[in-house]
């Protein structure tokens, strides 16, 4: 998976839902818009791979918890 390409589609989201990964994560229609974008975008249907990789970014610091 092209990490750039969904840390790009993350905050994209981020920008037009004001909210944080974990927000996202626990609120099904969150969660759902942001599929619907990111897997398109990474080629990555697998809901579970997406969620995880987005995770994986927020822990080494490439993607804000929350808006700043």
């Amino acid at each position: 998976m092209n990490t750039d390409v969904l840390r790009n589609t993350w905050l994209m989201f981020q920008r037009e839902h004001s909210c944080s990964i974990d927000r996202m994560h626990c609120n099904p229609t969150l969660r759902s818009e942001f599929l619907i974008a990111a897997r398109p975008a990474t080629g990555v249907a697998d809901e579970q791979s997406l969620l995880w990789s987005t995770v994986a970014l927020r822990k080494r610091k490439q993607l804000p918890s929350r808006m700043r």
